[in-house]
């Protein structure tokens, strides 16, 4: 999934460059990704790759979020609320949302970023682990649907706008005002959930 990945600085869109230091059964271990505009740098470490920004302190990891789901009941509503029908789609669950990221992708046939996972997450060939903290790391309309809980920043819940695709989905938590340009589909005391409008594709008269 390291195809997904961008910088989080401001600058035109471009793939990181990856240096491998340990790679396990297909699974990058250790190694560094590389900004070709900024030259940014950000660590790979244990199969977590960090996109925290400097100034950003780094909160406790804990071992598991409390649920008040089973992880495969969390997964089903998960599935529903991202309308994730597409096998081969790429979904993105943050904080609690995460705990069931290896159920959701075997469910619906997806590859999953966990943003900011508990430490008792695994990394899997569909399920990617990152560490972030203002930004998602990803390529711009590459989310067929994103999730995030009270733990994450307006500012990373607003950027969740640029990496859904038209149409995508985003799920957030009630705490926070829904960004604009999104129609909300429903919501309740605990998140909402928020539709990115579809792509228009104009129609013109055959001459």
């Amino acid at each position: 999934m390291l195809d997904l990945l961008r910088c989080v600085n401001p600058h035109e869109d471009t793939w990181l460059v990856a240096s491998l230091k340990a790679i396990s059964n297909r699974f990058v271990l250790d190694g560094t990704l590389g900004c070709p505009v900024c030259h940014a740098q950000y660590s790979i470490r244990g199969g977590v790759a960090d996109f925290r920004q400097t100034g950003h302190s780094a909160h406790p990891i804990p071992e598991h979020f409390p649920l008040s789901f089973s992880r495969d009941e969390l997964a089903v509503r998960m599935g529903a609320f991202l309308n994730a029908t597409e096998p081969g789609a790429t979904l993105v669950l943050g904080g609690s949302w995460a705990e069931a990221a290896q159920e959701v992708s075997v469910m619906t046939e997806t590859r999953v970023l966990a943003l900011n996972p508990a430490a008792a997450v695994e990394e899997s060939e569909t399920v990617g682990l990152l560490r972030v903290s203002s930004e998602i790391p990803l390529a711009a309309g590459s989310a067929l649907g994103v999730a995030l809980d009270e733990t994450f920043s307006p500012e990373i819940v607003s950027s969740a706008i640029k990496v859904l695709r038209p149409g995508g989905r985003l799920v957030g938590p009630a705490s926070l005002d829904p960004p604009r340009g999104l129609a909300v589909l429903a919501r309740d005391d605990r998140h909402w959930v928020a539709e990115k409008a579809p792509e228009i594709v104009p129609l013109l008269r055959a001459t």
